[in-house]
């Protein structure tokens, strides 16, 4: 469970940022890419008083930063950095996009580094070593759900033939929300709770595609997660970053695995 409450006066320090590291790395942001659109637009419209939509613009500049942290350490820093201007990442358009790919990989590394402190970015996608082992995390993001199966056998896939410990697929279902919407909730709690009726809907209702794929392969998890802009009423401020995670794991586990897997699921609040 997360829940991004911006500090409105640091946006501009965050542009800054995000345009920093690309200049360390000797890699220039596009002017074509939405990303330096993105940038420019904040740079330049964003103050004391704001639309909702220059707002929303502030929110994914967050987003972006929030990510991009993740990379201060990654020797292969100028390939994330090159993707991440290949399309869109307009988090509102349901749409194939490779650069909210391979950001849905920098925030899951972020999520996981506050558990596991040493995770790094490699094949699959992700890393989490242990004394014993490594568990490999191969992210997909769906833009419906009939592409969903697809991208689980592709995540399946890149972990099954690596020797790791055992796999997770982490599953970004944020595309099956309303395109062009915020969600509207009251309170931080009931978002939050929205976003866990969702991930919990889709869990049950592929439940049955995960055993066919995961029982075989060493893959013993999907962790699933929702993304979004939240207008919480009784708030302030009332527009902010909301995020969800909701594990799904195997039966009859190993009892090997069992403590390493209940490690993971500190991911989910809502987890037994």
């Amino acid at each position: 469970m997360e829940v991004e409450k911006i500090n409105f006066q640091a946006i501009h320090n965050q542009v800054k940022y995000i345009q920093g590291i690309f200049d360390k790395s000797g890699i220039e942001i596009k002017k074509h890419s939405f990303l330096y659109k993105l940038l420019s637009k904040t740079l330049k419209n964003y103050g004391a008083s704001n639309t909702p939509f220059e707002i929303f613009d502030a929110l994914y500049v967050n987003r972006i930063y929030s990510a991009l942290l993740n990379l201060e350490d990654c020797h292969n820093i100028k390939s994330y950095l090159k993707d991440l201007m290949r399309s869109t990442l307009d988090f509102m358009e349901v749409s194939q996009s490779h650069s909210k790919n391979i950001l849905f990989e920098l925030e899951v590394t972020g999520k996981l580094r506050k558990i596991f402190e040493k995770t790094y970015l490699a094949e699959p996608d992700i890393v989490v070593p242990f004394e014993d082992g490594n568990v490999g995390i191969a992210c997909k993001k769906i833009i419906s759900e009939s592409n969903f199966e697809k991208q689980l056998s592709i995540g399946v896939n890149q972990i099954k033939d690596n020797d790791f410990i055992f796999g997770i697929v982490a599953i970004n279902i944020d595309n099956l929300l309303p395109e062009k919407t915020i969600l509207n909730a009251n309170t931080f709690s009931e978002a939050l709770e929205i976003l866990h009726n969702q991930n919990m809907d889709f869990i049950n209702k592929y439940s049955h595609k995960f055993k066919k794929y995961l029982t075989e392969n060493r893959i013993i998890s999907v962790l699933i997660v929702s993304s979004t802009i939240a207008d919480i009423k009784n708030e302030n401020p009332r527009f902010n970053n909301i995020s969800q995670s909701t594990i799904w794991t195997i039966q009859g586990l190993e009892e090997e695995h069992k403590n390493k897997v209940n490690q993971f699921k500190l991911l989910d609040d809502n987890a037994t």
